[in-house]
């Protein structure tokens, strides 16, 4: 497959050539591309994307045109077919991230403060970034080349917001016409592409009997690889919001738990597997017990929070396996009202006794906000004077900090300096957290 043609060199400055930062150790351009080079064309034609670049692999001979500093730099690679240029680049997409059009009901992004990390204020509905990372898109704002491009690129598995497969529904959630998106999902579902739809279920508005005709439908017209099911966000800054919504109770998240389990026994009977999938949150607001981990299909939609805590249970319970006859840790945890349920609860199968759990509120977004990922530093602040815990350095999932920040902007140094708790980043996984908490104080 070879990079379209009719794509030729647009003005210069139209946005800036991608900077090389790695040449894999397999890569065929060794001795010739150096890192901090920038990739102006290939054959020609200056690239929109790494998919460009992958593109390129199947071709014998390519001519990469670069810049290097001041200097034009052109390279004739000579390589086998198939053979991928092993480039790292420093952003996925070179052309600009396609901004999200769409004005949703209940976007997150319309309720945050002013002054936070200036990355979460960005709304991308990019198809790249559903492909490369996992980001899921509406599918309202691809033109027919984009759709084409995906068709032919055979790009998958994507990341799509369904939210309601009533289109006049879909369109009053997404605030426009989102029936385009509805068409092109059906599109690329026809192609036999690999799907992962989610939900954001509203109360009153596409719950109850609208949610369940959303599962039925969406089982029987697009064949999803999953659909996960997730609770509204609502901030304290919700009056921002076009339209009053309203958060979930015990008995919503009930309901929409029935309505799941409900299409889940459906898809298990066609497919033999269970498509759909509720978040964790459902299940602490119902005040019911996670299922078990086989239930959870090897969790398609883990980074959609459906299946961490599960997840995040059993590897604290196969590490403690590890830990017999230890006695305790010194090192506390901080975290989010959601996770210090789920913490106590591994952390006692683990057998674990005695470590320290600092929940912290969420004052800067408001207390429904309860992810740890969302807190912010003077938030952490605040909660460590308030509850002043013994242990002197604290666990924080490393979810918490983008760029070593809180969204906030503040630095775990800062907040050890006002508070004189030293935090430390931990992954947000089970085996990562028992051998922190069990190291030696004082060693990362």
């Amino acid at each position: 497959m070879s990079l379209r043609p009719a794509r030729r060199l647009p003005p210069p400055g139209h946005w800036p050539p991608p900077r090389i930062m790695e040449i894999r150790p397999s890569s065929p351009c060794h001795g010739k591309v150096h890192p901090g080079d920038r990739l102006v064309a290939i054959d020609g034609m200056r690239p929109l994307d790494i998919l460009d670049c992958l593109q390129a692999s199947e071709a014998r001979r390519v001519t990469l045109e670069l810049r290097r500093g001041e200097k034009s730099v052109t390279h004739r690679i000579r390589k086998t077919s198939g053979t991928p240029l092993g480039l790292v680049f420093d952003e996925a997409v070179f052309d600009g991230v396609r901004r999200c059009r769409n004005r949703c009901v209940f976007c997150f992004v319309d309720q945050l403060p002013e002054g936070l990390r200036p990355s979460l204020y960005i709304k991308d509905d990019d198809y790249r970034l559903s492909f490369y990372y996992g980001n899921f898109v509406t599918l309202n704002n691809l033109s027919r080349d984009d759709l084409e491009r995906i068709k032919r690129l055979r790009l998958s598995p994507l990341y799509v917001s369904l939210h309601s497969t009533d289109p006049e529904l879909r369109g009053l959630l997404m605030g426009g016409d989102a029936g385009a998106g509805l068409a092109a999902l059906e599109e690329l579902a026809a192609e036999g592409l690999e799907l992962h739809l989610q939900v954001v279920v509203c109360p009153g508005i596409n719950d109850g009997e609208e949610l369940r005709r959303t599962l039925r439908e969406a089982l029987e017209g697009y064949a999803p690889a999953s659909l996960g099911v997730v609770p509204v966000g609502l901030t304290r800054h919700v009056g921002r919001l076009p339209q009053r919504l309203k958060g979930h109770d015990r008995g919503t998240a009930r309901e929409v738990l029935a309505a799941v389990r409900e299409y889940q026994a459906l898809a298990q009977e066609r497919h033999g597997r269970r498509t759909f999938f509720a978040a964790d949150e459902f299940y602490l607001l119902a005040g019911e017990g996670f299922p078990p981990a086989g239930d959870y299909d090897d969790y398609p939609q883990l980074e959609n929070g459906i299946g961490m805590a599960r997840k995040f249970m059993e590897e604290m319970k196969e590490g403690a396996l590890a830990c017999v006859g230890h006695i305790g840790s010194r090192r506390g945890i901080v975290t989010g009202a959601a996770g210090g349920r789920v913490l106590n609860a591994a952390l006692d199968l683990a057998g674990l006794r005695g470590v320290e759990v600092v929940e912290v509120e969420n004052r800067l977004l408001g207390e429904s906000v309860t992810v740890s990922a969302l807190l912010g530093g003077a938030d952490i602040a605040a909660a460590l004077r308030e509850a002043g815990p013994a242990s002197r350095e604290l666990l924080i999932p490393d979810s918490m900090l983008k760029e070593g920040m809180f969204i906030d902007d503040m630095t775990p140094a800062e907040v050890e300096r006002a508070t004189g708790y030293r935090l430390l980043p931990v992954a947000v996984e089970g085996g990562a957290l028992l051998h922190a908490l069990l190291a030696e104080e004082g060693t990362d």
